[in-house]
């Protein structure tokens, strides 16, 4: 396998990885409707480009940092499915850092959208 074949194949696995979270993974579907309800009310509001452009980076990086933390419990799971602190620790700041993205992405939200709804 040359080179090419090898970067074409890396992104057959990225898209399995990305179709893996939105098939098996409940989270993924609310980032899935969330990120879809952002689209309407940007078209809906015309927001700008550089909101357009926000809000887009937010939804990939809520995306991603679902992912993370899926892959990051996958494997947690994989190491021992018995209890142990320290993968508890592990996991909860992976999931924190899902929180910390979601949450500031809805405080970008009331940023952008209550002047047009106030309008």
């Amino acid at each position: 396998m040359n080179k090419v074949q090898k970067h074409i194949a890396s992104y057959r696995f990225s898209v399995k990885g990305i179709w893996l979270a939105f098939r098996y993974e409940n989270n993924m579907l609310f980032h899935l409707i969330a990120a879809i309800a952002v689209v309407v009310v940007n078209v809906l509001f015309t927001v700008t480009k550089t909101e357009w452009l926000i809000t887009l980076m937010l939804i990939g990086l809520a995306w991603m940092a679902e992912i993370f933390n899926t892959a990051i419990e996958k494997l947690a799971d994989r190491v021992t499915r018995q209890h142990d602190p320290l993968i508890g620790k592990v996991k909860d700041l992976a999931a924190g850092a899902v929180l910390i993205i979601c949450l500031f992405a809805a405080i970008c939200a009331l940023i952008i959208y209550v002047p047009y709804i106030l309008k």
